[in-house]
């Protein structure tokens, strides 16, 4: 059982929101009754009005629905991303405690698009490694990911495979590329076909669309990663800090 830090200063109907969205995420499945508000209540130790504004919040996100007379369902199970840190797939999965799989592999050598020469700042001629990646929970596929890295940083990446599940612990242990900075555009849009066949989807499905550009120290752009992603089972995270401090003379 996790504890409720009641000298916190954050609300606990906030904090119980939380505990609760990573118990559905981990231990429930889409349609599952939720325990009622007196089980919740008793077994956190919290109010019944903290349970009930735990729940409600829950509801406006889309995670619970509440059917009157019958209880509180889950209605969804989304995978939640953390933009303030870097993080491979692997890595946050292994946070959330998710077992994930890698259903299709391809990794070869491309001719690089405008886009990504421009973004990584290529030389005439310079070729970069496309590593593309279904990324499944359990044998559900819930993303698909492509990396393009610098050849001239990961020599002999294409020759030897990967050797972890997760990429970025290859750059780090093997060539030495500690990522410190990256930028990334978020879009929704509809799956094409291709992409809702890799995702077991109907086409036109909502996705996510995202786009991150990676630096090495001294600001030098070493990868750009297009992650799409079922929007019916992923969602991103990112904290914010007050509002901008103006200067009033």
């Amino acid at each position: 059982m996790s504890i409720l830090n009641k000298k916190s200063s954050v609300p606990l109907y906030i904090q119980l929101k939380e505990l609760l969205k990573a118990d559905i995420e981990k231990n429930m499945v889409i349609g599952e009754v939720m325990p009622t508000e007196k089980a919740l209540e008793s077994y956190y130790g919290v109010s019944r009005m903290t349970v009930r504004n735990a729940i409600d919040e829950l509801q406006r996100s889309g995670v619970v629905i509440k059917q009157q007379g019958k209880g509180t369902f889950v209605n969804q199970t989304k995978m939640t991303q953390d933009v303030s840190a870097i993080f491979s797939w692997t890595e946050e999965m292994l946070l959330k405690q998710k077992k994930s799989t890698t259903l299709e592999m391809d990794m070869r050598e491309v001719e690089p698009s405008k886009r990504i020469r421009e973004a990584l700042k290529l030389q005439n001629g310079e070729k970069v490694l496309s590593l593309t990646r279904v990324r499944a929970i359990g044998n559900e596929p819930v993303v698909i990911m492509i990396n393009y890295l610098r050849s001239k940083y990961v020599p002999d990446l294409l020759a030897r495979g990967l050797t972890s599940s997760s990429l970025y612990q290859e750059l780090e242990e093997r060539y030495g590329i500690i990522l410190e900075k990256a930028e990334e555009v978020i879009t929704a849009r509809s799956a094409t076909a291709i992409e809702a066949s890799k995702l077991l989807i109907p086409e036109d499905s909502a996705v996510l669309h995202v786009r991150r550009v990676s630096f090495m120290k001294n600001k030098v752009p070493v990868e750009v990663v297009d992650m799409i992603a079922r929007g019916d089972r992923y969602e991103y995270f990112v904290e914010l800090e007050g509002r901008h401090k103006k200067h009033i003379i």
